[in-house]
């Protein structure tokens, strides 16, 4: 018997109405900041995506580009480039995403982790995964998506715990991929709701699987994906405009 195909939860978007004065204004400055980097990159000629790929285009399947990552330990956040091999059956086409880290020491001391790798080093910590973005091969944003934990060997921590990381990503000391840098850190601001949305939509899978009894979810090799949501960055741009001047 072929074994069913776990889909990933689609989470639903967030309405920007529902939100705050004070996070539609830090979802403004992300906007703001987040053209910026892309109007500096057309006058020099760059891309947040493409700068990160070999310059002859020469791409393979689940390397990491650059290599050997890029982080930082002042402020603990880290982040790489990659597809995943076609056999995670993803149910999105895309030509690869970011992985977007922080280092469990900016965790508050009371966040007690879900799940952890098979031998973690509790005195030296871990990463903990705050979202993956998927882009097309026109070099677009088009996705939001949480992983299992086994796909990128996370420190697993609830949703609550790792929102709290979103507005903190930030790359300084490793300069190589400057604009990829505040490109991704506009990015991850500009769509804190939605993230958070799909991190709590991964706790719900998590735990509904846990109270039916079930195999822990998060070392299930036939489930890499758990929750994601589409984004649509001149569309959701323009939706942030409306509601701000209403």
């Amino acid at each position: 018997m072929t074994k069913r195909l776990f889909v990933p939860k689609v989470v639903d978007r967030v309405g920007l109405s529902s939100l705050s004065r004070r996070r539609l204004g830090l979802m403004r400055k992300a906007a703001r900041e987040l053209l910026d980097v892309l109007q500096t990159c057309t006058r020099n000629g760059q891309h947040p995506v493409r700068d990160v790929i070999p310059a002859t285009g020469h791409f393979t399947i689940a390397e990491h580009y650059p290599r050997g990552d890029v982080e930082d330990t002042g402020t603990g956040c880290a982040w790489y480039y990659h597809a995943h091999d076609p056999a995670y059956a993803l149910t999105w086409q895309e030509h690869g995403h970011f992985h977007c880290f922080m280092y469990t020491e900016q965790l508050g001391r009371a966040a007690r982790p879900i799940a952890l790798p098979a031998q973690p080093d509790v005195k030296k910590g871990g990463l903990v995964h705050v979202a993956a973005i998927a882009f097309d091969a026109n070099g677009t944003p088009t996705r939001i998506f949480i992983p299992n934990r086994w796909v990128t060997d996370e420190w697993l921590y609830p949703a609550r715990a790792t929102i709290a990381l979103i507005d903190q990503f930030s790359i300084v000391s490793d300069q190589r991929y400057a604009m990829t840098n505040r490109f991704l850190a506009a990015l991850l601001r500009l769509y804190h709701p939605h993230i958070a949305s799909a991190l709590h939509g991964r706790d719900r899978v998590v735990w509904a699987r846990g109270k039916r009894g079930l195999p822990g979810i998060t070392e299930d090799r036939a489930i890499p994906m758990i929750a994601s949501i589409a984004i649509n960055l001149d569309a959701d741009l323009a939706a942030l405009d409306r509601v701000w001047k209403a």
